[in-house]
């Protein structure tokens, strides 16, 4: 007989807590801002957009000259900068395994859609 079965579970131990915190909260914001500025000006203008972001944030890193020097930067600047994104949010997207994680993914979702919406006179200047 194995002596673990008959322990009690302590709490917190051998247990991880699963819940939302402030991260994942911030998260699902950008996703549903980005989201949402995807659905106003669509996909491309987005992407485009970002793309340029992430070349000058590559610039500012002092990589640029470097990158610049291959032909590297403006090619895969955007993948730069979306992969990690885009990971962190299929994390996110994955983590969800109860019906309040899904009720805090959707409504911080559309809280980011709701301020795109509402930046939407700022970003038609930007972008």
């Amino acid at each position: 007989m194995d002596p673990m079965n008959q322990m009690p579970m302590m709490p917190g131990f051998g247990q991880q807590e699963q819940g939302t915190n402030l991260l994942s909260i911030l998260i699902n914001l950008a996703f549903g801002f980005v989201i949402g500025l995807m659905i106003f000006f669509g996909p491309k203008d987005v992407i485009e957009y970002g793309s340029k972001l992430a070349g000058e944030l590559i610039k500012l890193t002092g990589y640029g000259q470097q990158m610049a020097a291959f032909g590297f930067a403006t090619t895969a600047a955007p993948f730069i900068i979306l992969a990690p994104i885009a990971g962190m949010v299929i994390k996110e997207i994955s983590s969800v395994r109860s019906l309040k994680g899904f009720a805090y993914f959707t409504i911080a979702v559309l809280i980011g859609v709701a301020a795109s919406y509402f930046s939407q006179g700022y970003f038609q200047s930007v972008i």
